[in-house]
């Protein structure tokens, strides 16, 4: 009695344990990682799930995969998946239901695309051709090596992937070829490359082919463009390819002239494919495992998945190779080293995103409004929203709002949109006041000019003033206006008139290093470089004032050596007034940048220019002038002080990075002693 019990208790496990062999492995719970996304910083911060993993499908009726390469879904109601390891296309339903097989001559199929009258193309690089199939199955025609010139004759051909237009237009990527897509007409005619990745030569590279013989030349690695790993088309005809191991243009999009229109963003080095889906979003798989959510201006929305650890854990991957995306938004993820496909469903919190992002993107500003406050009641650090909100405000004339939201977001364009409007609106509203202060300034002026020596009061506020000029400290800070003047006699007065000292040539440097540091954190919004309320004033410090101390102190090591005149002391102090460019118009450029937008930017830049080409000028006269040299000798100098200053610098990091070893042997050897004393 007590067996039949037993026996009775164990039936429902046994019968969830047959379940679970004959049906698609159904997941419920936490995910097993951490999404995070980007902030308007460029930082990683968490997010909540965009994607949770739901369903496994590790077998296809009674067939399993082998080292599957590639998947397609087609049309919401077929899965082809390409079984590169038994040589074959498996193609199924939505549950993973096995529907037909095609395999034919393939050897290793390892790209697929289908097309509207559900024709199936297949780039099987061992074989060295792509195979057409029909509805059916059925083997229709195969596109071969081109013999055509604009191939190249000893070009490799063996397509790995591709994707095909709705005029039957496919486009190849070939297996060792660099030379970009392979582009192909309905009938099988070969068109040419488009798209190709660009080399990118270091440095090091210049200077080796500069310095090396012929002979040494030809032992170089060629600096040839790496080659696409996978590629996709959207909706709209426009082409998508990935490569790895580049973060400059990992992910480019091509349009009908292949020109590529995405430009900087967040890519992943690793990425093997990517999918296209309702709203142009673009998904991600990298080769670590994660998967990334991009919106068409390739800003990151999402970021999740990872490495499996040998859990087996659901929504982590051991070699993903393939990503597609359904109309619902959900995402399958081929493993090849798992043999199976993980399927991702979206969240609310996902769907509110993409509610708010499809408006946004299509213009509809205004509405939505609702969804991305939505989006920010869930997740107030998500930055695109505030994006999307300012744009919302923009529409509605709230400018003020719009302005915060903008730089919540970190959008420029829509920050100098709103502050161009609110300046207009504040000009309009304040232009009878501002000229009417400027006319009382005016006549103010005139009316002390002619009777500052008649009145008694204004008389004796002349003389004060007069007599605070003369008093020397104030004389030798005026004498910056002296400088642009007349510089060759400016520095000679420093030289042999004691005209300053090194009292006033200090206030001089720390008045530089104020102005640097307003300059750097003060500056407006669309001007300046460093995130708000972030500071490294110890950095500055060390970083200005270490320049300015290294700079003289190898001068004055280069002019001792070249017979120079010149003393420290009067490097010292005529250095410091070369600085009188940026003292008198750099606080020029922090008030405009709080009254420019984008548009007017180019006065900031032509008074950048102006300072440090007029800085650039002094220094180059004080040299001459201090050191009694040659305009010649004078640049010679120059270029020796500035190549001592990068061989100082070098020796120190070396000596920096020495340091930090002995250190870490020494903690090392402190830390064994430690626990084998133990």
């Amino acid at each position: 009695m007590r067996r039949l019990i037993n026996l009775r208790k164990c039936l429902p496990c046994m019968l969830a344990v047959i379940l679970l062999l004959l049906h698609p492995l159904t997941v419920k719970g936490e995910s097993p990682y951490t999404t995070l996304t980007i902030d308007k910083n460029g930082w990683f911060i968490n997010t909540q799930d965009g994607y949770v993993p739901s369903v496994v499908y590790d077998k296809f009726g009674e067939e399993q995969l082998k080292n599957p390469s590639d998947l397609y879904i087609w049309n919401d109601s077929k899965l082809y998946i390409a079984d590169t390891g038994n040589a074959r296309v498996l193609i199924c339903d939505m549950a993973g239901n096995l529907i037909s097989t095609v395999k034919g001559e393939l050897k290793s199929p390892t790209g697929l695309f289908v097309d509207q009258k559900e024709n199936l193309y297949v780039a099987d690089p061992k074989l060295q051709k792509v195979m057409v199939y029909d509805k059916a199955g059925e083997f229709v025609k195969a596109y071969e090596k081109p013999v055509s010139p604009l191939f190249g004759k000893d070009n490799r051909y063996a397509p790995v992937k591709l994707a095909v237009n709705a005029a039957g237009g496919i486009y190849a990527l070939s297996e060792g070829n660099g030379n970009g897509i392979l582009s192909f007409s309905a009938e099988g005619d070969f068109y040419g490359y488009f798209g190709a990745n660009y080399t990118y030569t270091s440095f090091t590279q210049i200077l080796k082919r500069f310095a090396f013989t012929e002979e040494m030349k030809k032992s170089l690695q060629q600096n040839v463009p790496a080659a696409a790993s996978n590629i996709e088309i959207d909706n709209n005809g426009l082409l998508y390819t990935v490569t790895q191991g580049t973060d400059k243009d990992g992910i480019k999009k091509f349009n009908m002239a292949g020109k590529n229109m995405l430009n900087g963003g967040y890519f992943d080095q690793l990425v093997t494919d990517i999918a296209v889906g309702n709203i142009e979003n673009m998904y991600t798989v990298s080769k670590d495992g994660y998967i990334a959510e991009y919106t068409r201006d390739q800003a990151l929305l999402f970021l999740f998945g990872g490495k499996d650890d040998g859990n087996n854990r659901t929504g982590l991957f051991t070699a993903p190779s393939a990503i597609d995306t359904d109309s619902q938004g959900r995402l399958y993820v081929l493993d090849s080293e798992q043999a199976n496909i993980t399927v991702f469903m979206q969240t609310e919190y996902a769907k509110t995103v993409h509610e708010a992002l499809n408006l946004y993107q299509e213009g509809y500003y205004t509405e939505s409004q609702q969804p991305w406050e939505k989006v920010l009641s869930k997740n107030s650090l998500f930055d695109y929203a505030q994006k999307g909100i300012g744009k919302a405000y923009y529409r509605l004339e709230d400018y003020g709002k719009a302005l915060s939201a903008a730089r919540l977001g970190g959008d420029y364009n829509g920050y100098s949109d709103a502050f161009w409007e609110l300046r207009n609106n504040w000009i309009r509203n304040n232009v009878v006041m501002i000229l009417e202060i400027l006319l009382v300034l005016y006549v103010l002026r005139k009316l002390y000019k002619k009777t500052k020596n008649k009145v008694l009061f204004l008389q004796k506020f002349s003389e004060g003033i007069e007599n605070l000029k003369n008093r020397k400290f104030l004389k030798q800070m005026a004498y910056l206006k002296y400088i642009p003047k007349n510089p060759a006699d400016a520095f000679y007065g420093i030289k042999f008139e004691r005209k300053v000292s090194i009292w006033s040539s200090t206030i001089i440097y720390i008045l530089f290093f104020v102005i640097y540091v307003i300059n750097k954190y003060y500056s407006g919004f669309l001007f300046k470089n460093v995130i708000d309320g972030y500071y490294e004033l110890g950095t500055d410090f060390l970083t200005v004032f270490g320049f300015f101390l290294l700079s003289m102190v190898c001068c004055n090591m280069i002019c001792s050596i070249q017979d120079g005149e010149g003393s420290f002391q009067n490097i010292y102090n005529a250095y410091a007034y070369c600085l009188a460019p940026y003292i008198f118009l750099k606080p020029v450029c922090i008030i405009l940048s709080h009254m420019l937008t984008f548009n007017e930017g180019f006065i900031i830049k032509f008074l950048n220019f102006f300072i440090f080409a007029g800085m650039a000028i002094l220094i180059t006269v004080m040299i001459k002038e201090i050191q009694a040299y040659s305009y010649k000798k004078t640049f010679k100098c120059i270029l020796l002080t500035v190549f001592t200053m990068l061989l100082v610098l070098a020796a120190g990091f070396i000596l920096m990075a020495l340091i930090n070893q002995v250190i870490d042997f020494v903690v090392s050897l402190v830390k064994e002693g430690y626990y084998r004393g133990r």
